[in-house]
This record gives structure tokens, C-alpha cells and sequence, in this order.
């Protein structure tokens, strides 16, 4: 028999990717925010072409965020709606494990991305 507790230990983790997720959009919508005052503002041209690769990886974030807000949210489907307990806690153990490597995978992306804009940033645009 299975203890709702079984499942129940899964719940820290769930929240703290959505709190992850959450930290990574509003970061990326900061960097978006930036890079559109950098492009509203009179900035040489031989900076253009970087900056529209910017825009692209933090678009291709966005697509990241979105899909995995998806699939976090199908998790909390199968948490609590799923039919029998048995079933339940192996369907959520197979998309815990699942989501655990894309959140991971997720995270290093942003990480190399915030890293890279700051350092571009840095380098070009300080004053």
C-alpha cells in the first residue's frame, strides 16, 4: 500500500522548481529589459549582430521556461488527480526523474546565458 507521504516527499522538490522557474523568467525579462534600452538608446552598430544573438538565446529561454512551467504543472496533475496510488507514485517518480535532468539541463543554459550577457555587458556597455 502506498502512504500519501510517499508522494508528499515530493513536494519540496516541485516547489522549488517552480520558484526556479519563476527566478529564471523574471531574470530574463530584466536581461530583455536591458537589451532593449541598450537598442533604444545610440549605440554603436558593430554591436548589432551580438545583440540580436542576445535576443535570440533569451527568446529560446523564454520557449525553455514556458515548456517546463508546462510540464511541472502536468506533474501536479498526477499528484493529485491520478487514479489508483500505485500507478500514481510510479507515474510521478518516472517525471520527477524526467524533469529533474531538464531542470537541470535549464538551469546550467541560464546560468551560461546570464553569465554571458553580464560579461558582454561589462565589457561594452559600462560607463
Amino acid at each position: 500500500m502506498i502512504r500519501s507521504d510517499e508522494i508528499d516527499g515530493h513536494l519540496p522538490l516541485y516547489e522549488s522548481w517552480r520558484t526556479s522557474l519563476g527566478v529564471m523568467e523574471d531574470e530574463t525579462i530584466l536581461f530583455k529589459t536591458k537589451l532593449a534600452r541598450i537598442l533604444s538608446e545610440n549605440f554603436e552598430r558593430k554591436h548589432l549582430a551580438h545583440l540580436e544573438v542576445f535576443q535570440y538565446r533569451f527568446l529560446k529561454m523564454d520557449e525553455q521556461i514556458s515548456v517546463l512551467r508546462h510540464e511541472v504543472r502536468d506533474l501536479q496533475e498526477v499528484m493529485l488527480h491520478s487514479c489508483d496510488k500505485n500507478s500514481r507514485l510510479r507515474n510521478v517518480t518516472v517525471m520527477m526523474q524526467f524533469l529533474a535532468a531538464r531542470m537541470e539541463l535549464v538551469e546550467e543554459t541560464f546560468k551560461t546565458l546570464a553569465a554571458d550577457f553580464h560579461v558582454y555587458l561589462q565589457e561594452n556597455f559600462s560607463s
